[in-house]
């Protein structure tokens, strides 16, 4: 007779708990792809993150896949893609030796702020222009026109 009481099952496969970003989110900003997983990972040197936008799918360069725990893998993003809408693809090995993949989209939307930092530089480059024209040396001609107004 067998007793099945307690026992604990195997995780044939992994899921995706969480990921930063996240799922469907529009960000800003993306200086990391972090993946938090349901079950144990192994680390057999095949975990990778990839990144790629989705209408060309042309890959954006990222750094090497590390574990930071048993369940968490992340990748550094060097630098801002750019706006756009982008999908997450991973590769994982599960606790049972299985390869697992799968992916996820979101959107990179324009960093907030540099339409007003652009429109208050070009505010100040005019209002520098306007001070420098008030300021000029007074010429011959200059001089005449006033004199004759």
């Amino acid at each position: 007779m067998f007793c099945l009481v307690g026992s604990t099952p195997l995780h044939a496969h992994t899921t995706l708990l969480d990921s930063t970003p996240e799922r469907a989110s529009k960000v800003t900003d993306l200086d990391e792809i972090k993946l938090i997983f349901a079950s144990e990972l192994i680390n057999d040197g095949k975990a990778k993150i990839y990144l790629a936008t989705i209408r060309e799918g042309k890959d954006i360069p990222i750094s090497e896949t590390v574990f930071v725990s048993d369940f968490v893998i992340k990748a550094e993003v060097p630098e801002l893609p750019e706006p756009g809408q982008y999908v997450v693809r991973y590769m994982v090995t599960s606790l049972d030796g299985d390869l697992n993949d799968g992916g996820y989209a979101f959107e990179l939307l324009e960093p907030k702020g540099n339409n007003v930092t652009w429109l208050l530089l070009g505010i100040g480059v005019v209002a520098l222009m306007g001070v420098a024209y008030l300021l000029r040396p007074k010429t011959s001609n200059d001089k005449e026109e006033t004199d004759n107004g």
